[in-house]
């Protein structure tokens, strides 16, 4: 009876933290592949004179049976950071969040993912250590069938949904140095102790 399979729009959007970078009075980057989770420490003396660059992928992935076009990304960014246009040329800020439209016009083929970089920067104080959350989203896409994906609502900012994608970044203070400085110490003691008796 002329029957055929519906066609599904479906498309996926994960977020990485591919470089992260402590500058102070030394500079250390880091470089990671697919990476959710990534923890770096800073000295405990050079905390305020820290600042710590982080760059985040985030990859488009056409699950679905369609080719589409994503409009429009958003990076919900945490209010630890800091965006700079200089760094980041195919992306806008507007009110907390930024935006990018770099991918507006490249199809994306039934199993083909694109990606995009975003970088930021997070300028240390002794208050604001810990696990910094970051997420993007797709605002807005568009195939020639007028499809809707079909488990995701662009733009709503629901988590779950597999058009939306989340990266972590803890950053905490060197405590392998306190407790070199302690044992060194003690055992220092325990030596002239022992020399003196």
């Amino acid at each position: 009876i002329g029957l055929i399979t519906a066609k599904k729009y479906d498309l996926q959007l994960e977020k990485f933290i591919s470089k992260v970078t402590v500058q102070n009075n030394k500079t250390v980057t880091n470089n990671y592949d697919d990476v959710t989770l990534v923890k770096e420490e800073i000295d405990a003396k050079q905390v305020n004179s820290t600042m710590v660059v982080v760059e985040y992928t985030i990859r488009i992935t056409n699950k679905g049976d369609v080719a589409g076009y994503v409009k429009k990304i958003a990076d919900y960014l945490s209010v630890d950071y800091k965006f700079n246009s200089e760094l980041n040329k195919d992306w806008y800020q507007s009110g907390n969040e930024v935006y990018c439209t770099s991918l507006a016009n490249e199809k994306i083929e039934p199993g083909q993912s694109k990606e995009v970089t975003l970088t930021v920067i997070k300028e240390m104080t002794e208050n604001n250590t810990g696990l910094v959350n970051n997420t993007a989203e797709i605002v807005s896409s568009y195939n020639e069938l007028g499809l809707t994906d079909i488990n995701s609502t662009e733009g709503n900012k629901v988590k779950g949904e597999n058009d939306m994608g989340s990266a972590d970044l803890i950053i905490s203070i060197k405590t392998g140095q306190v407790v070199m400085t302690v044992s060194l110490i003690i055992s220092t003691i325990v030596i002239l102790g022992i020399a003196i008796f």
